[in-house]
């Protein structure tokens, strides 16, 4: 019995095709393991184990037409193998429930070191602070301190809701550093908590030398409006600092489900790119080397999770944070702010992709001017077209407004 007949007369008990079949598609190259769950429509759990049923499988007919010599030197031994470990790193196995899922489909759970799939996934929750997940039963709880102030790493969500007016249906949070004047009352923080009741709260941050940041609810951007500019009627900034600090900034976060891949792209390649570097560190405030270096950005990058401390973050799951500003407790400051970053996120839609952030054209600041200066845009976005236009970036008449400082 010659090796190939051989081959020809037995089956693989995964696909029912002939070993033959087989070892013509392992031999010829080194064929992605997912062509083959493809062709024989395999399931997750019979593509686990594919790879080691075919290795046993062939090596059995060798062994039996007397080449286990020619066996562990073939190419064929090599290419199963890789298949095998292929598998082993697309494929886990539930740490709660012992069932089979794809890695890309699973979250890994640090405090276990270990991958929990989909079919456990409700009982975990994600931990803003930590950036990792808890089983429901292991959350931490965190309670403020004495002056009022949340841990770093308490998740907001647990007391604020999402919100929204009007029909928006992109929801942005904000985390805005403070530092405490000399004079600062030390009730300060309940105050804020009473002011913002419902939609922000006060929590430590490792950054700042005698301050809190003050992080919302994630809310739609006419809410934001509405509870910031009651914020500053309340007058903080004879108390606390944030424009003139070297420690402050204001990070916006804005949830992924507002945008697509593409989009998010598209805005890593607009804030890094070279052509708008000077308009992106006038608009932020401060330059890029106080947030975070410029890096070459390419728009699938947006596939890819980032290094916490860029200009444009994605390493979270949920949202992409905008970590470009200069901490701001003024009215005007916070409300251009919120309103470039919606802008921004609704411009990214009408225009057409550059590659890199070297070869910006369509993803200009220009062409974001030019967006801006639609009646329905002005209209929408006053406090940011306002801005455009002091800067000298636009001409026209703008909402009027009052008197106010923008910087605090």
């Amino acid at each position: 019995m010659t090796l190939l007949n051989e081959l020809r007369n037995n089956y693989n008990s995964d696909t029912g095709a002939t070993l033959y079949e087989m070892y013509k598609h392992f031999r010829i190259k080194n064929t992605s393991i997912w062509n083959l769950q493809s062709k024989y429509d395999l399931s997750v759990r019979a593509l686990s184990v594919f790879p080691n049923n075919i290795l046993r499988e062939m090596k059995n007919v060798f062994v039996f037409c007397n080449l286990a010599d020619r066996w562990h030197e073939s190419k064929l031994k090599t290419r199963i193998w890789n298949a095998i470990n292929a598998v082993d790193d697309e494929i886990i196995t539930c740490s709660d429930c012992g069932s089979i899922n794809y890695r890309d489909d699973s979250i890994y759970v640090d405090s276990r070191s270990d991958f929990v799939g989909d079919c456990c996934r409700d009982n975990y929750i994600y931990h803003e602070g930590h950036d990792e997940y808890y089983h429901e039963d292991e959350y931490p709880e965190e309670e403020e301190d004495r002056y009022g102030v949340y841990p770093y790493d308490y998740d907001v969500t647990q007391q604020l809701d999402f919100q929204s007016t009007n029909n928006e249906t992109r929801y942005i949070s904000t985390e805005i550093e403070t530092e405490r004047r000399n004079d600062c009352p030390s009730d300060i923080v309940h105050d804020i908590h009473n002011t913002m009741s419902g939609f922000a709260l006060c929590k430590h941050d490792g950054s700042l030398e005698n301050g809190f940041e003050i992080v919302t609810a994630p809310a739609t951007l006419s809410v934001h409006k509405d509870r910031w500019s009651k914020f500053c009627e309340k007058n903080y900034a004879d108390n606390l600092s944030s424009w003139n600090t070297a420690t402050c900034g204001m990070h916006v976060h804005v949830d992924r489900a507002s945008l697509t891949p593409l989009d998010i792209g598209k805005l890593l390649v607009f804030v890094n790119g070279k052509r708008n570097a000077g308009f992106m560190q006038k608009i932020a405030g401060r330059d890029s080397r106080q947030w975070s270096a410029r890096k070459f950005k390419r728009v699938k990058d947006a596939l890819n999770r980032s290094d916490k401390y860029e200009a444009l973050a994605t390493h979270k799951p949920k949202t992409i944070e905008f970590r470009i500003f200069k901490g701001n407790i003024a009215k005007r400051g916070i409300l251009r702010n919120l309103e470039f970053v919606d802008a921004l996120c609704n411009f990214v839609g009408t225009v057409g992709m550059d590659r890199d952030t070297d070869t910006v054209n369509r993803l200009s600041y220009t062409n974001f001017i030019e967006y801006m200066n639609t009646s329905e845009n002005k209209g929408t976005y006053p406090y940011l077209f306002s801005w455009l236009v002091r800067k000298g970036y636009n001409k026209g008449n703008t909402k009027r407004l009052r008197t106010e400082s923008e910087e605090y």
